[in-house]
C-alpha cells in the first residue's frame, strides 16, 4: 500500500510535465508537416531541418538563415509562434525548476544537515553554481558544436552567447547538415535556454534583495527552548519529522508563516507612518 502511494505521488509530479513535453513534441511535428506543405523551400529541406527552423523560431533565436518564403507560411508562422513560444517557455521553465530542486536535493544527500536543505530547496540555485554551469556549457560548445565561424576560437564563445541570449545575429549559424549535428546543436541550445531561465530567476531574486523591501521571514525567528535558541523553521522541521510530513508540506507551512509575519510588519509600518503624518 505504501509503494502504491509513493508511485501515485511520483506520477502526480511527472504527469503534468510529461503532458507538456508531449504536447510540445506533437505541436512541433504537426507544425513541421504543415510548413512543408505550404512552403516549397522548407519542403526541400529534411524533416529535422524544418524542426530546427521551428525551434529557433519559438525560442526567438532566429538566426535568419531559415525563414518562411510564402504568404501562407508567414501567416502560419505567426500563429505557430503565438502558441509555441509560451509552450516552450513553460516546458523549459519547469525543467529549470527541477534542475534547481535536484541541486538542493543532491546537496542535502551530501550534507549532514539534510532537513535544512529540504526546507530551502525552493530557493534559487546559488550564483557560483550557475556560473560554473555556464563555464562548462561554453567549454562543451567550444569542443563539440560546429558552426559557420572559425572553430576553436573566440567565435565559439560568441556563437554560444548570441544563441543563449536569443540575439541570433545570423553571422554565425550552427551546422546541422546531419542528424547527429542537429541533435547536438538542439540539445545544446535547449540546455542553454534552461540555464538562462535559471539565471533570470536568480537575478530577479538578487535585485529584489537589493532594491525591494525584504519580507519578514517568520521562519528565522528564534525561540528560547530549554536554554537554547532554535528557529521556527527548525521547530517545524522537528515536528514534521515526528508526524512524517513531506518537505512540500513543511515548506507550505513556513511560507504561510512568512506571509503572516510580512503582513504584520506591513501593517505596523503603515500605522507608524500614519502616526508620523498626524
Amino acid at each position: 500500500m505504501q509503494k502504491k502511494s509513493s508511485m501515485q505521488k511520483l506520477l502526480a509530479r511527472i504527469a503534468p510535465q510529461a503532458i507538456i513535453v508531449f504536447t510540445l513534441t506533437a505541436f512541433m511535428i504537426i507544425g513541421a508537416v504543415v510548413f512543408r506543405k505550404i512552403d516549397p523551400v522548407l519542403a526541400e529541406q529534411s524533416f529535422y531541418e524544418v524542426i530546427f527552423f521551428e525551434f529557433i523560431t519559438i525560442s526567438t533565436i532566429g538566426y535568419g538563415n531559415q525563414y518562411p518564403q510564402t504568404t501562407k507560411s508567414r501567416i502560419f508562422s505567426i500563429f505557430f509562434s503565438i502558441i509555441g513560444i509560451p509552450l516552450l517557455v513553460v516546458t523549459l521553465g519547469n525543467f529549470g525548476k527541477y534542475l534547481t530542486k535536484f541541486y538542493w536535493k543532491a546537496k542535502g544527500c551530501l550534507s549532514s544537515q539534510k532537513t535544512d536543505s529540504e526546507l530551502v530547496n525552493d530557493k534559487d540555485m546559488p550564483g557560483f553554481v550557475i556560473a560554473l554551469l555556464y563555464f562548462l556549457t561554453f567549454a562543451i560548445g567550444f569542443l563539440f558544436i560546429q558552426h559557420s565561424g572559425e572553430a576553436y576560437s573566440i567565435d565559439d564563445c560568441y556563437f554560444s552567447f548570441i544563441s543563449f541570449a536569443t540575439v541570433g545575429f545570423g553571422d554565425k549559424v550552427p551546422e546541422i547538415d546531419t542528424f547527429e549535428r542537429f541533435s547536438k546543436v538542439t540539445t545544446y541550445l535547449l540546455w542553454g535556454t534552461i540555464l538562462n531561465i535559471i539565471l533570470i530567476s536568480y537575478m530577479n531574486s538578487w535585485f529584489n534583495t537589493i532594491f525591494a523591501r525584504q519580507p519578514y521571514r517568520g521562519r528565522d525567528v528564534e525561540v528560547l527552548i530549554g536554554g537554547q535558541c532554535i528557529t521556527v523553521s527548525e521547530i517545524t522541521s522537528l515536528v514534521a519529522q515526528q508526524f512524517h510530513a513531506s518537505p512540500h508540506q513543511v515548506r507550505s507551512i513556513l511560507h504561510d508563516i512568512d506571509y503572516i509575519m510580512d503582513e504584520m510588519q506591513t501593517h505596523d509600518s503603515d500605522e507608524n507612518l500614519e502616526g508620523l503624518v498626524q
